[in-house]
């Protein structure tokens, strides 16, 4: 699911080794015998999403308590210009404007907005912001969910209001307008919004050695307490939580997307949450996750869209689309009766713990 129906579960699969907490599917969890956190500050996000920061030593001057709320106003302001829960947000403001006409976003609307059109053209349209009536039409949003499988009918009829190219962007001139009576919902790169903040607030306090988290995106940086890089692993897709295939990061973004766990059954028929744009249908690809590292430099938010377009996509174009782009890809498949990994060559050269 695209836009994560007013930030409903979507993406999934990462545990943070040696980091405390269980959240959202892609829950951060202790590693038998991890060295507890020096300082370790969390809370809620965008309403649902569990955040945490973990970091050696607080900076000079700092205390936790003044920190955290540092750290939790950054995110207030990310769900005050995001935010599909509240009608003041800056983007549902936008979302109102009448078709045709221009609006003043702020520069950071803008640079989401910038960043979710580059990935929907990098990804072909897979991934796409406006995918929103194909959410509610499958029972995936904040409408009851169906008995019956929609029709055909009415498949076309919402992807007659999709598309995320009836958005115009004026980078230049500060505005953006709506072509059509499209709906953006930018839940899908959220986390990694997120994540971008915090780290914001903890390079200002001259903290170096740090992990950013919100829900399955995260930001490393720097060594973890008592030395080392980071430690990630990914989660069985299987709900249990235990960690799965580790890596040794630093200085990265982290984000996975997966399909495992929502999942509704029409008509006797389960199908998946993950909506291809293209075909107004639940993916039905043997993709179960799917987790993508880039470098810190390339931004959460980048990552976290990049794997929500990743997992519509599916293993096979996928791994084609990160073969071209030189991503490090991760796919976990279905495969006979279990599941296996397929990865790109960029992942195949990250290290190792």
């Amino acid at each position: 699911m695209q836009g994560r129906g007013r930030r409903a579960v979507a993406a999934l699969g990462l545990v943070v080794l040696a980091l405390a907490g269980c959240v959202r599917g892609p829950a951060p969890a202790v590693a038998p015998g991890a060295a507890p956190a020096a300082v370790t500050l969390g809370g809620i996000a965008f309403h649902a999403l569990q955040w945490q920061v973990r970091l050696g030593a607080l900076p000079p001057g700092r205390n936790a308590a003044a920190l955290h709320r540092e750290l939790q106003a950054a995110l207030d302001a990310v769900d005050v210009r995001l935010s599909t829960y509240r009608d003041d947000s800056e983007l549902m403001r936008f979302n109102a404007t009448p078709v045709g006409e221009w609006r003043a976003l702020s520069p950071a609307l803008l640079r989401a907005l910038g960043l979710a059109a580059e990935v929907s053209r990098l990804s072909g349209g897979a991934y796409d912001t406006t995918v929103g009536p194909l959410v509610e039409l499958w029972g995936f949003g904040a409408t009851p969910a169906p008995v019956l499988q929609p029709t055909p009918e009415a498949i076309a009829a919402a992807r007659s209001r999709v598309g995320w190219d009836r958005i115009e962007l004026e980078l230049a001139a500060g505005r953006a307008r709506r072509l059509a009576d499209v709906r953006l919902d930018l839940s899908s790169l959220g986390e990694g919004e997120g994540v971008a903040a915090l780290a914001e607030v903890l390079e200002r306090a001259g903290v170096r050695d740090y992990l950013a988290r919100v829900a399955g995106t995260s930001r490393q940086r720097g060594q973890r307490p008592g030395g080392g890089a980071w430690v990630l692993a990914i989660e069985h897709p299987d709900g249990s939580g235990l960690p799965g295939r580790a890596l040794a990061v630093a200085d990265s973004v982290v984000s996975t997307s997966g399909s495992y766990r929502n999942v509704r059954v029409l008509g006797g028929t389960p199908f998946s949450h993950t909506l291809d744009p293209a075909t107004g249908y639940p993916v039905r690809h043997a993709g179960v996750s799917v987790t993508v590292v880039l470098p810190a430099a390339a931004g959460a938010a980048r990552a976290d869209a990049l794997a929500t377009a990743l997992n519509v996509l599916g293993p096979e174009r996928g791994l084609a689309l990160a073969a071209r782009e030189g991503l490090a890809v991760l796919y976990l498949e279905r495969h006979g009766d279990g599941l296996r990994e397929r990865w790109s060559a960029a992942f195949e050269s990250l290290p190792v713990p």
